[in-house]
């Protein structure tokens, strides 16, 4: 049989001897007679059967489970935390960069008016080559 302790206790007996019990699951083999027998053993630690001895060992299991996942929660939240800053920097670099494609553009396209304007000669007249009068 199996006894689960609630709380950490220390039983006194008449002798002046002491039995310290821990919290936990424990085999009856891990209490003697004269401490199963004292007053106060049954407001500290309960027999339990099989079925209650699983549920134990499946909270015990799901409390390790839980632990598991708020740890891996936390390291997700701060990976998430991190890529968003990522996306945040890269979204502002590409403003960035459009800002300096448009004033490049823009300089660019002021640039190809200029020489338009310059051009008197109209179309490809400056590039033509003079032809020989005939005689």
């Amino acid at each position: 049989m199996k006894y689960v302790v609630s709380g950490g206790a220390t039983l006194s007996f008449a002798d002046g001897s002491k039995f310290e019990l821990s919290q936990g699951i424990h085999d009856s083999s891990s209490f003697p007679k004269e401490v199963k027998d004292h007053w106060a053993f049954k407001a500290y630690a309960r027999p339990i059967d099989k079925s209650d001895l699983a549920n134990e060992q499946s909270t015990e299991d799901l409390t390790a489970s839980l632990v598991l996942l708020a740890e891996e929660n936390n390291t997700l939240k701060a990976q998430l935390a991190a890529h968003e800053k990522t996306i945040t920097d890269q979204g502002n670099e590409i403003t960035d960069l459009k800002a300096q494609l448009a004033a490049a553009q823009a300089a660019s396209a002021g640039n190809a008016d200029a020489t338009d304007k310059a051009d008197t000669t109209g179309g490809d007249a400056k590039n033509a080559k003079k032809q020989q009068a005939s005689n």
